[in-house]
Protein backbone atom coordinates (compact mmCIF):
# COMPACT_ATOMS: atom_id res chain seq x y z
CA UNK A 1 0.00 0.00 0.00
CA UNK A 2 1.42 3.71 -0.68
CA UNK A 3 0.17 6.95 -0.23
CA UNK A 4 0.09 10.06 -2.41
CA UNK A 5 -0.98 14.15 -2.19
CA UNK A 6 -2.10 15.61 -5.47
CA UNK A 7 -4.00 19.22 -5.90
CA UNK A 8 -7.16 18.84 -7.06
CA UNK A 9 -9.44 21.74 -7.42
CA UNK A 10 -7.10 23.79 -5.70
CA UNK A 11 -7.39 21.32 -2.63
CA UNK A 12 -4.36 19.17 -1.62
CA UNK A 13 -6.00 15.36 -1.73
CA UNK A 14 -4.43 12.58 -0.26
CA UNK A 15 -5.57 8.88 -1.28
CA UNK A 16 -4.12 5.20 -1.04
CA UNK A 17 -3.20 3.41 -4.18
CA UNK A 18 -1.98 -0.20 -4.90
CA UNK A 19 -2.45 -3.34 -7.06
CA UNK A 20 -2.91 -3.95 -10.66
CA UNK A 21 -6.19 -4.30 -12.81
CA UNK A 22 -9.58 -3.03 -12.74
CA UNK A 23 -9.70 0.65 -10.52
CA UNK A 24 -11.55 -0.05 -7.81
CA UNK A 25 -12.26 3.34 -5.48
CA UNK A 26 -12.79 3.18 -1.71
CA UNK A 27 -15.17 5.97 -0.39
CA UNK A 28 -15.11 6.43 3.66
CA UNK A 29 -17.88 7.51 5.98
CA UNK A 30 -17.98 11.19 7.58
CA UNK A 31 -15.84 12.13 9.91
CA UNK A 32 -12.99 9.89 9.40
CA UNK A 33 -10.73 8.89 6.69
CA UNK A 34 -9.48 6.44 4.38
CA UNK A 35 -7.57 5.14 7.10
CA UNK A 36 -11.01 3.28 7.52
CA UNK A 37 -9.74 0.66 4.53
CA UNK A 38 -6.35 -0.44 6.34
CA UNK A 39 -6.87 -3.93 6.45
CA UNK A 40 -8.59 -4.21 3.10
CA UNK A 41 -6.71 -2.46 0.37
CA UNK A 42 -3.35 -5.12 0.31
CA UNK A 43 -5.84 -7.52 0.05
CA UNK A 44 -8.31 -6.30 -2.41
CA UNK A 45 -5.28 -5.09 -4.44
CA UNK A 46 -4.37 -8.53 -5.61
CA UNK A 47 -7.10 -8.46 -7.61
CA UNK A 48 -7.94 -4.79 -8.30
CA UNK A 49 -5.76 -1.15 -8.91
CA UNK A 50 -7.45 0.38 -5.40
CA UNK A 51 -7.67 4.03 -4.43
CA UNK A 52 -8.87 4.97 -1.49
CA UNK A 53 -9.29 8.73 -0.63
CA UNK A 54 -9.56 10.87 1.68
CA UNK A 55 -12.88 12.57 0.92
CA UNK A 56 -12.85 16.65 0.87
CA UNK A 57 -12.00 18.09 4.31
CA UNK A 58 -11.61 14.65 5.54
CA UNK A 59 -8.18 12.57 7.13
CA UNK A 60 -5.25 14.63 5.62
CA UNK A 61 -7.80 16.30 2.25
CA UNK A 62 -8.07 20.27 2.51
CA UNK A 63 -10.94 22.16 2.71
CA UNK A 64 -12.54 25.00 0.98
CA UNK A 65 -15.80 25.17 2.26
CA UNK A 66 -19.66 24.61 0.60
CA UNK A 67 -20.40 28.23 -0.45
CA UNK A 68 -23.87 27.65 0.72
CA UNK A 69 -24.21 24.57 -1.11
CA UNK A 70 -25.19 21.18 -0.04
CA UNK A 71 -22.09 18.92 1.01
CA UNK A 72 -22.94 16.13 -0.91
CA UNK A 73 -22.86 17.57 -4.77
CA UNK A 74 -19.78 19.17 -3.59
CA UNK A 75 -17.87 16.42 -2.47
CA UNK A 76 -18.77 13.86 -4.77
CA UNK A 77 -17.59 16.16 -7.51
CA UNK A 78 -14.06 16.80 -5.86
CA UNK A 79 -13.83 12.65 -6.16
CA UNK A 80 -15.11 13.27 -9.74
CA UNK A 81 -12.11 15.19 -10.30
CA UNK A 82 -9.75 13.29 -8.68
CA UNK A 83 -10.80 9.80 -10.93
CA UNK A 84 -10.12 12.68 -14.26
CA UNK A 85 -6.64 13.16 -12.76
CA UNK A 86 -5.83 9.28 -11.92
CA UNK A 87 -7.20 8.66 -15.79
CA UNK A 88 -9.86 6.66 -14.56
CA UNK A 89 -12.07 5.88 -17.45
CA UNK A 90 -13.98 2.81 -15.91
CA UNK A 91 -13.53 1.86 -11.99
CA UNK A 92 -16.14 -0.01 -9.43
CA UNK A 93 -17.01 2.09 -6.34
CA UNK A 94 -17.43 0.78 -2.71
CA UNK A 95 -18.67 3.23 -0.23
CA UNK A 96 -19.35 2.85 3.59
CA UNK A 97 -21.40 4.97 5.07
CA UNK A 98 -21.48 8.76 3.75
CA UNK A 99 -19.69 7.40 1.16
CA UNK A 100 -22.27 5.26 -0.29
CA UNK A 101 -24.39 8.14 -0.32
CA UNK A 102 -21.48 9.82 -2.47
CA UNK A 103 -20.73 6.27 -4.35
CA UNK A 104 -24.35 6.85 -5.74
CA UNK A 105 -24.01 10.69 -6.78
CA UNK A 106 -20.90 9.34 -8.84
CA UNK A 107 -22.81 6.48 -10.61
CA UNK A 108 -25.40 9.48 -11.16
CA UNK A 109 -23.02 12.12 -12.42
CA UNK A 110 -21.36 9.66 -14.77
CA UNK A 111 -23.23 6.36 -15.08
CA UNK A 112 -20.89 5.18 -18.03
CA UNK A 113 -18.23 5.09 -16.09
CA UNK A 114 -18.87 2.74 -12.80
CA UNK A 115 -18.73 -0.18 -13.65
CA UNK A 116 -20.18 -2.23 -10.07
CA UNK A 117 -21.65 -0.82 -6.91
CA UNK A 118 -20.86 -1.86 -3.58
CA UNK A 119 -22.79 -0.38 -0.94
CA UNK A 120 -21.60 -0.91 2.86
CA UNK A 121 -23.60 0.35 6.16
CA UNK A 122 -25.02 2.95 4.47
CA UNK A 123 -28.31 4.66 6.56
CA UNK A 124 -27.08 7.59 4.06
CA UNK A 125 -28.68 5.50 1.20
CA UNK A 126 -31.48 3.71 3.00
CA UNK A 127 -32.82 5.60 5.34
CA UNK A 128 -36.16 6.88 4.74
CA UNK A 129 -36.39 10.78 4.54
CA UNK A 130 -38.55 11.28 7.78
CA UNK A 131 -36.37 9.53 10.21
CA UNK A 132 -32.88 11.52 8.56
CA UNK A 133 -32.55 14.15 11.41
CA UNK A 134 -32.93 11.35 13.69
CA UNK A 135 -30.20 9.14 11.89
CA UNK A 136 -27.90 12.47 11.51
CA UNK A 137 -28.53 13.40 14.51
CA UNK A 138 -27.23 10.70 16.44
CA UNK A 139 -24.07 10.54 14.15
CA UNK A 140 -22.93 14.07 14.39
CA UNK A 141 -23.44 13.11 18.61
CA UNK A 142 -21.27 10.62 18.29
CA UNK A 143 -18.34 12.11 15.70
CA UNK A 144 -18.26 15.65 17.95
CA UNK A 145 -17.67 13.63 21.29
CA UNK A 146 -13.99 12.57 19.71
CA UNK A 147 -13.84 15.93 17.45
CA UNK A 148 -14.45 18.28 20.11
CA UNK A 149 -12.18 16.34 22.48
CA UNK A 150 -9.67 14.34 20.55
CA UNK A 151 -7.91 11.99 22.47
CA UNK A 152 -6.84 8.58 21.78
CA UNK A 153 -9.54 6.92 23.90
CA UNK A 154 -11.82 8.92 22.32
CA UNK A 155 -11.37 8.37 19.22
CA UNK A 156 -11.45 4.94 19.69
CA UNK A 157 -14.49 5.15 21.85
CA UNK A 158 -16.29 7.07 18.69
CA UNK A 159 -15.33 3.77 16.46
CA UNK A 160 -16.08 1.47 18.81
CA UNK A 161 -19.56 3.23 19.73
CA UNK A 162 -20.58 1.77 15.78
CA UNK A 163 -19.34 -1.64 16.23
CA UNK A 164 -20.93 -4.74 17.66
CA UNK A 165 -17.42 -5.38 19.16
CA UNK A 166 -15.68 -2.58 19.88
CA UNK A 167 -12.52 -4.18 20.86
CA UNK A 168 -12.27 -5.07 16.92
CA UNK A 169 -11.41 -1.06 16.54
CA UNK A 170 -7.47 -1.25 15.49
CA UNK A 171 -5.50 1.39 16.71
CA UNK A 172 -3.91 1.46 13.87
CA UNK A 173 -7.07 3.10 12.43
CA UNK A 174 -7.24 5.51 15.46
CA UNK A 175 -3.96 7.42 15.53
CA UNK A 176 -4.36 8.99 12.17
CA UNK A 177 -7.62 9.82 13.35
CA UNK A 178 -6.51 11.70 16.59
CA UNK A 179 -3.43 13.41 14.08
CA UNK A 180 -6.10 14.73 11.73
CA UNK A 181 -8.33 16.08 14.09
CA UNK A 182 -5.69 17.83 15.11
CA UNK A 183 -5.36 19.96 11.91
CA UNK A 184 -8.01 23.54 12.50
CA UNK A 185 -10.13 22.85 9.67
CA UNK A 186 -11.23 19.19 10.74
CA UNK A 187 -13.55 20.55 13.24
CA UNK A 188 -15.09 23.94 11.20
CA UNK A 189 -14.91 21.32 8.52
CA UNK A 190 -17.73 18.90 9.41
CA UNK A 191 -19.27 21.04 11.34
CA UNK A 192 -20.40 22.88 8.02
CA UNK A 193 -21.23 19.57 5.96
CA UNK A 194 -23.47 18.59 9.39
CA UNK A 195 -25.07 21.77 8.83
CA UNK A 196 -25.35 21.37 5.69
CA UNK A 197 -26.70 17.47 6.13
CA UNK A 198 -29.54 18.84 8.44
CA UNK A 199 -31.08 21.20 5.68
CA UNK A 200 -33.77 19.11 4.20
CA UNK A 201 -34.57 21.49 1.88
CA UNK A 202 -31.34 21.98 0.58
CA UNK A 203 -30.01 18.00 0.62
CA UNK A 204 -33.57 16.80 -0.97
CA UNK A 205 -31.90 16.79 -4.46
CA UNK A 206 -29.24 14.60 -3.47
CA UNK A 207 -31.08 11.96 -1.80
CA UNK A 208 -30.53 8.70 -2.79
CA UNK A 209 -33.50 6.63 -1.15
CA UNK A 210 -35.57 8.44 -3.63
CA UNK A 211 -33.68 7.23 -6.70
CA UNK A 212 -32.77 3.89 -5.92
CA UNK A 213 -35.10 2.51 -8.77
CA UNK A 214 -32.39 4.13 -10.75
CA UNK A 215 -29.87 2.18 -10.00
CA UNK A 216 -29.00 0.09 -13.00
CA UNK A 217 -25.28 -1.21 -12.42
CA UNK A 218 -24.47 -4.63 -10.35
CA UNK A 219 -25.09 -3.31 -6.60
CA UNK A 220 -23.73 -5.16 -3.32
CA UNK A 221 -25.46 -4.27 -0.42
CA UNK A 222 -23.36 -5.44 2.85
CA UNK A 223 -25.11 -4.42 6.41
CA UNK A 224 -24.07 -5.89 9.23
CA UNK A 225 -26.71 -7.34 11.28
CA UNK A 226 -26.23 -4.91 14.39
CA UNK A 227 -25.65 -1.84 12.70
CA UNK A 228 -26.69 0.51 15.36
CA UNK A 229 -26.60 3.33 12.29
CA UNK A 230 -28.18 1.46 9.04
CA UNK A 231 -31.05 -0.63 10.36
CA UNK A 232 -31.28 -3.72 9.13
CA UNK A 233 -34.97 -3.49 7.87
CA UNK A 234 -33.74 -0.25 5.89
CA UNK A 235 -31.48 -1.91 4.04
CA UNK A 236 -33.58 -5.36 3.16
CA UNK A 237 -35.56 -2.59 1.84
CA UNK A 238 -33.91 0.07 -0.03
CA UNK A 239 -32.30 -3.39 -1.84
CA UNK A 240 -35.41 -4.79 -3.02
CA UNK A 241 -35.47 -1.18 -4.69
CA UNK A 242 -32.25 -1.85 -6.46
CA UNK A 243 -32.69 -3.88 -9.42
CA UNK A 244 -29.62 -5.98 -10.17
CA UNK A 245 -28.96 -6.21 -6.19
CA UNK A 246 -27.87 -8.78 -4.01
CA UNK A 247 -27.55 -8.28 0.03
CA UNK A 248 -25.13 -9.32 2.41
CA UNK A 249 -25.87 -9.63 5.90
CA UNK A 250 -22.61 -9.72 8.42
CA UNK A 251 -23.53 -11.92 12.08
CA UNK A 252 -21.96 -9.84 15.04
CA UNK A 253 -20.84 -6.90 13.04
CA UNK A 254 -22.24 -3.25 13.12
CA UNK A 255 -21.62 -0.31 10.73
CA UNK A 256 -17.91 -0.98 10.36
CA UNK A 257 -17.41 -4.77 8.44
CA UNK A 258 -14.28 -3.35 6.88
CA UNK A 259 -12.33 -4.26 10.24
CA UNK A 260 -14.83 -5.99 12.36
CA UNK A 261 -14.70 -8.86 9.78
CA UNK A 262 -11.84 -8.21 6.93
CA UNK A 263 -11.59 -11.60 5.84
CA UNK A 264 -14.85 -11.98 4.95
CA UNK A 265 -15.55 -8.61 3.94
CA UNK A 266 -12.75 -8.93 1.75
CA UNK A 267 -13.86 -12.01 -0.18
CA UNK A 268 -17.26 -10.83 -0.40
CA UNK A 269 -16.28 -7.27 -2.34
CA UNK A 270 -13.71 -9.56 -4.40
CA UNK A 271 -16.15 -12.71 -5.42
CA UNK A 272 -18.63 -9.69 -6.07
CA UNK A 273 -16.31 -7.85 -8.26
CA UNK A 274 -14.66 -10.60 -10.36
CA UNK A 275 -17.78 -12.58 -11.61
Amino acid sequence: MRVAFVEIGGVRTRYFYEGKGPALLLLHGLGISADTWLMNIDVLAEHFTVYAPDLLGHGFTGWKGLGGQAAHPVIMRHVAALTDHLGLKEYHALGSSYGAAIACLLYFERPERMKKLVIVGASSVFRPLDQLQEGFGKSYANATSALREPTFENCKKRLGNVCFDPTKVPDAAVLPQLTFYAQDYILPAYEEIAKANFNQELTLPWRIVTRLEQIKLPTLVITGREDVRAPLAHAQAGQKRIPNSELLILDQCGHMPMFEHPNQFNRAVTGFLIK
